[in-house]
């Protein structure tokens, strides 16, 4: 089943917009929030779109099963404003079994009912530059061939402020316009020459790329590339900002924290979403061979990431919970992660040693 089907079998109403106004002369580009809790944080998100200077934007608000502070906001945004639709489930899609469910479900819940020729997703926790959005659609109007483009991302702090030491200008060093296939290449080859580097899913993608690819899925942030972007030209615009807050509640994190591994999620979405047809149509063999060895590694780094940062902040408990959800998720790579979590420990036992020398 592809990603987005997994929508279309979910349970939730959809309210279309009780106000709309857009111009026939320019693209509309739909932004989906999913939201849940952190009332403050969503706030400042939805006020970040509500505040574009672009107005052929959808502004789709998703109600994950929220808290009832966070439904009651955007249900008064969903009355208020123009251009707001509204997604509701009655029962939140999120589960620690299985964390990137909210992705397939509520992220395609919205590309099926968007207005937009454009679709973007942004957290409930991060903001949009008031002149995003706008920037964003020029890059779609100036090259037909465009079908995915991206913001500079810049990182902030839970109060708003930017994080100077985290600096994603200098892994953008791509021009306004590249082959799409280029960045992809780049990613897997090991990101050699700094061409995209961007927390998480940032990319602004054409709607119907998204649906005939299989939709939103469980490695969103890699697919952006490997799936969307080879399908055409991928535009930049670092005057445009993506402010990506960096918190203790940040959901990779809380996951990491709890030793859950999510290995094989790139391995199925490639297999159910046909990504290797595209890839066969639009690159080499030799090409071909590379996303399968990449693939590949990701699953093992996936495991051995966990695995490590557990010993590495002396969590005994987290340790072995990450390698049995190995053990269940992806058993392949069981040895691997010893074998690196043994060198881990060897690596921390000379550190210490010198630290006393």
């Amino acid at each position: 089943m592809k990603s987005i089907d997994e929508a279309k079998q979910s349970n939730y109403r959809y309210l279309p917009p009780k106000n709309e106004l857009y111009s026939p002369d320019l693209p509309i580009i739909t932004i989906i929030i999913d939201c849940y809790y952190k009332l403050d944080l969503v706030k400042q998100s939805v006020q970040s779109i509500l505040n574009q200077d672009y107005h052929n934007v959808e502004l789709l608000l998703i109600d994950n099963g929220a808290e009832d502070l966070v439904s009651d906001y955007i249900r008064q945004v969903y009355e208020k404003d123009k251009n707001i639709a509204l997604i509701k489930f009655k029962v939140n899609q999120f589960s620690w079994e299985d964390v990137p469910k909210v992705v397939t479900v509520c992220w395609n819940s919205g590309v099926l009912h968007s207005r937009g020729d454009i679709i973007g997703h942004l957290s409930y926790d991060d903001m949009l530059s008031l002149n995003c959005v706008d920037r964003m659609a020029k890059l779609f109007i100036e090259n037909d061939k465009c079908v995915t483009a991206a913001p500079l991302p810049v990182s902030i702090d839970i109060n708003g402020n930017v994080n100077a030491h985290l600096d994603f200008s200098k892994s953008n060093s791509r021009p306004r316009y590249i082959d799409g296939k280029e960045l992809a290449l780049n990613l897997i080859e090991g990101n050699k020459r700094s061409l995209f580097s961007a927390p998480g899913g940032v990319l602004f993608i054409r709607k119907d790329i998204i649906i005939e690819t299989g939709g939103f899925d469980r490695a969103a942030d890699t697919t952006q590339l490997v799936k969307f972007a080879v399908n055409g030209d991928s535009g930049f615009d670092p005057q445009a900002r993506l402010f990506w807050r960096h918190h203790g509640d940040q959901l990779n994190k809380l996951a990491k924290k709890k030793g859950l591994v999510e290995c094989n999620s790139l391995k199925d979405v490639i297999k159910n979403d046909g990504v290797v047809e595209i890839w066969t149509k639009l690159f080499t063999k030799k090409q071909v061979n590379s996303l399968h060895k990449f693939v590949k590694l990701q699953s093992i780094n996936e495991g051995i990431t966990v695995s490590t940062e557990a010993l590495r902040d002396k969590n005994i408990i987290r340790f072995f919970v990450s390698l049995r959800n190995v053990i269940r998720k992806c058993p392949a790579t069981f040895f691997h992660v010893i074998f690196f979590s043994f060198l881990e420990i060897v690596k921390m036992f000379f550190e210490k040693i010198s630290k006393y020398r």
